[in-house]
């Protein structure tokens, strides 16, 4: 066994596709799969089970994947020590992040990371879900809620708050809302209930138990354009309205949310995460 094919493993591990992995290595996939193949003959042990979807860890595969990622941290640690004035962090971070979140704030911010870190590669995946840190789909997670397993690590990144809004040419053109009761003569728009992946997305349910949404979208960004073309209100972020959304009821329907920042505490002490938290607190964290 040696380091360079650890260094295989975990690359293997974390991006799930053999092409991924070999081409995040610089390597042809076949001799990643042979090298791969030596491992696995040399410790007597199945690594990953082969499938469609790619490659999942096996259970010997995960045990040797925290080891080999507590390695990895040493090694860093070696490098910063021998020349912490020329060293910089490098390799790629997988962060999954709310779709909206995603695409309106942290987006536009990692131009300005990677211009400060250029050795460091992104896999920005946002969408209706999150993908799993306990099984290493991803590096760093952005989401809605503070993680309970012992083995992730979650720190409160921000908080923000959502409101009902209406294009302003819909609220012109339709019955004046002064009440709650006043929703159910308009068309609303909202996740598709059993497609919800956190219960913090339940607005309605939480706040409007009485009012049955017409349109659902699993995405707030398609639920933020039905908006603005005019089909009807939605609960969104503040963060997310333009300048042609209004807010209803303002005064009585104000909802607080919050974005956890979270990571394995195995990959805790690579340097690549370590600056990229330091970043996301520098930029992103606040009320």
């Amino acid at each position: 066994m040696n380091w360079d094919d650890l260094k295989l493993f975990l690359a293997i591990a974390r991006r799930k596709k053999l092409t991924s992995a070999a081409a995040d290595v610089k390597m042809d996939t076949t001799t990643v799969s042979r090298r791969i193949k030596r491992l696995e003959d040399n410790l007597g042990q199945t690594l990953f089970e082969r499938l469609r979807s790619g490659h999942e860890l096996t259970t010997h595969g995960e045990a040797l994947f925290v080891l080999a990622e507590q390695i990895e941290a040493n090694f860093d640690s070696i490098n910063k020590t021998k020349d912490s004035t020329t060293h910089t962090p490098s390799g790629t971070i997988r962060i999954s992040v709310a779709e909206g979140f995603g695409a309106e704030i942290l987006a536009p911010l990692l131009g300005k990371f990677t211009a400060r870190y250029p050795d460091i590669e992104i896999d920005l995946v946002s969408g209706s879900g999150f993908l799993s840190l306990s099984k290493r789909e991803a590096d760093i997670a952005i989401g809605l809620t503070r993680s309970k397993s012992k083995h992730i690590q979650s720190e409160l990144l921000s908080t923000y708050n959502l409101h009902i809004y209406g294009h302003r040419n819909y609220l012109q053109n339709h019955d004046e809302i002064e009440s709650r009761k006043d929703l159910k003569n308009h068309t609303l728009i909202d996740y598709v209930d059993d497609l919800i992946y956190s219960d913090e997305l339940r607005y309605f349910e939480l706040h409007l138990p009485n009012v049955r949404p017409q349109i659902r979208s699993t995405s707030i960004l398609a639920q933020r354009q039905l908006v603005e073309s005019g089909a009807g209100l939605a609960i969104l972020p503040d963060f997310m309205a333009r300048t042609d959304l209004q807010k209803v009821l303002p005064q009585k329907i104000q909802i607080k949310r919050q974005f956890w920042f979270s990571c394995h505490q195995s990959v805790a002490p690579l340097a690549k995460v370590k600056v990229f938290k330091a970043f996301a607190f520098d930029n992103l964290s606040g009320p």
